[in-house]
């Protein structure tokens, strides 16, 4: 008899894990991301541009502005560094999976669910603001047919 099996797959939180692999629209975001905080990678042995991979994405200039300011402010509202991995990485950070999920929440206008992970991950004063950014950036990625998921982890209860 399964009893995990029910319990098991019914999602019910926000992912807050680091354990999934991004998709395709969540790696041209990632890939922007890490690229912008850092464009140079030893691995990959040189410079990469962020624009790159989001212009080919689809994403327009205007929208590029959006990201670029995105970033920049999300730089100087943290208490503490961001914490991102080089862009020849696999996995996810907590910070980078917290990003993403507050894009996929937006894309379905969610923005109770994405103010509430900014305020767990920004200062209050900086939320509003950069719930804002993030829209822009948000509806920026739809409009090139990129769709950030929300992802879900599986949780059992015990009584």
């Amino acid at each position: 008899m399964d009893f995990q099996g029910s319990f098991a797959r019914s999602p019910s939180l926000l992912d807050d894990s680091l354990l999934h692999y991004p998709d395709v629209a969540e790696k041209t975001v990632l890939d922007a991301i890490r690229t912008w905080l850092r464009p140079e990678c030893r691995v990959q042995r040189g410079a990469e541009d962020w624009r790159t991979g989001l212009s080919e994405a689809g994403v327009s200039l205007d929208s590029l502005r959006y990201f670029d300011l995105l970033m920049g402010t999300l730089m100087h509202s943290t208490l503490r560094p961001l914490d991102t991995r080089c862009r020849c990485a696999t996995d996810l950070t907590h910070d980078e999976a917290s990003l993403l999920q507050v894009l996929g929440l937006l894309q379905r206008t969610r923005s109770e669910a994405a103010t509430r992970l900014l305020n767990d991950w920004l200062p209050e004063p900086s939320v509003g603001g950069m719930l804002k950014l993030v829209r822009w950036f948000a509806i920026a990625l739809l409009d090139a047919g990129l769709v950030i998921p929300v992802r879900t982890r599986h949780v059992s209860y015990m009584h």
